[in-house]
């Protein structure tokens, strides 16, 4: 048995508090039903800005009392995602922590420390394409591992009442690309936009300077650039297949798309959906499930990919290297290039169930030979020399979670009432506003009531 401390960021808010989506759910009951102790730390809960930003704790949080906390527990590994983790870590544990990749680089927390000490972690990519940037802010190649994610997703034989299901966010563009339109919209800054829109890993400021565009790489930057192919791309491809019968999971933010959109806004299923069995059920039940990427996805691949591939349900997905070579053992999945031909594909598939059965089987087998987490946990082993592949108890260990409540200053209920009566009595439109000046003034307005504010959820 391995204690481990996990460290995430899941900013899912419902019913006035954080959930876990369903891959955390998942790797943290394996890691149990290993016979592992696990403590698990949504950052959502403690730092001001969880999610691309700084490991910072709200000042409201008693960092003493959270500090004593995670000692009492005592680590032998520390796992966290996206480096999103508590700010004493490091000065405080000698075991191994594994920066686990959830996203590229580029959405990494606190990438300034990271380069102070760039050896003092293990670094999991999903591929190799983040390798370059870990070894120019000076990582030792050893210390860089190519891990894919795992999945608990089990197969079920339910009725499919669903052609296509696609659980996802809606990409949301930059507002940025108006201003830069408005200021250069020659066709050459146009070209240049959009193939930097579709190379995630060229760096833009580089590439605009040599074509003597360097002035657009001060209005946009490489978040800005990648959501606007990322954003085609998936509303797209996602509104040519409510021709079929399409069933939409995620945020709210697609009823927004109702006045462009119309068939995406009346596909949306509006139940929260973020668990594990939620997950489960909608792919089993699904005949196509839908894998639309992100621009930054080369060669690694989403979550849900090996979630649909372990599932009832068959994987449709845009095309990817590293998931083509992935399945190479197995099948040669059909994957899109385009719009049209997902929607040429998902025709096709719902057609023809024998053929979509053969991809399904062999999609399973692939996942139960090498996508499982006991598989991720063997090569975790590899690297840090700690035990995790323990015997599996059929009464599998509690987790233990780390939350906000537990650990807050004494001033909290003023401090928090103020804020949210604050932003109650003023327009939404405000509040953009009104948080940066209170910033400016050195109030620190934690992240889990920022989710309140925007959820109008109660105090």
């Amino acid at each position: 048995m391995s204690k481990i401390l996990l460290c995430f960021s899941s900013h899912l808010y419902i019913e006035d508090e954080f959930k876990l989506t369903s891959y955390y759910e998942g790797l943290i009951s394996d890691l149990n039903k290993h016979s592992n102790e696990v403590l698990v730390c949504n950052t959502a809960e403690f730092l001001c800005k969880p999610w691309n930003g700084n490991n910072v704790e709200s000042k409201i949080i008693d960092v003493v009392r959270l500090k004593q906390r995670i000692k009492s527990f005592n680590p032998e590994l520390i796992i966290s995602f996206n480096n999103s983790k508590l700010s004493f870590l490091e000065s405080e544990f000698d075991c191994p922590i594994i920066i686990w990749q959830a996203d590229s680089f580029e959405y990494y927390n606190d990438k300034d420390r990271l380069i102070k000490d760039p050896n003092r972690y293990l670094y999991f990519g999903l591929s190799e394409d983040d390798t370059p940037n870990l070894v120019n802010i000076g990582v030792n190649r050893k210390n860089i591992f190519c891990i894919k994610s795992g999945t608990s997703v089990i197969a079920e034989k339910i009725p499919k009442i669903t052609n296509i299901s696609f659980i996802g966010s809606n990409f949301i563009g930059t507002s940025k690309l108006y201003e830069t339109l408005v200021t250069n919209g020659s066709r050459k800054a146009r070209e240049a936009i959009k193939f930097l829109s579709e190379n995630f890993y060229i760096e833009p400021r580089g590439y605009l300077k040599g074509i003597g565009l360097e002035r657009i790489s001060n209005i946009l930057n490489t978040q800005d650039i990648a959501s606007i192919s990322s954003c085609q791309n998936r509303i797209t491809t996602l509104n040519l297949m409510t021709e079929f019968g399409l069933d939409l999971y995620g945020t709210d933010s697609w009823i927004r798309t109702a006045a462009y959109y119309p068939g995406l806004a009346l596909s949306y299923i509006q139940e929260q959906k973020y668990s594990l069995k939620h997950n489960q059920d909608i792919y089993n039940s699904s005949r196509l499930c839908l894998n639309i990427s992100h621009s930054q996805a080369v060669n690694a691949f989403p979550w849900r990919v090996m979630d649909i591939m372990a599932s009832n349900g068959c994987l449709l997905s845009n095309y990817n290297k590293g998931l083509k070579y992935f399945l190479k053992k197995y099948v040669d999945i059909p994957m899109f290039k385009s719009c049209g031909e997902a929607h040429t594909l998902a025709r096709k598939l719902l057609k023809d169930k024998v053929y979509r059965n053969e991809l399904i089987l062999s999609c399973q087998r692939c996942i139960n030979e090498n996508g499982r987490w006991k598989h991720r946990f063997a090569e975790i082993e590899q690297y840090t020399d700690i035990k995790l592949l323990n015997s599996e108890n059929t009464e599998k260990k509690d987790e233990i979670y780390l939350t906000r409540d537990d650990f807050l200053s004494p001033y909290y209920s003023f401090y928090i009432k103020m804020i949210i009566g604050t932003a109650r009595i003023t327009p939404r439109s405000m509040h953009a506003i009104m948080y940066k000046i209170a910033l400016s003034m050195g109030i620190s307005i934690d992240y889990k009531t920022i989710k309140k504010v925007m959820e109008k959820q109660s105090v």
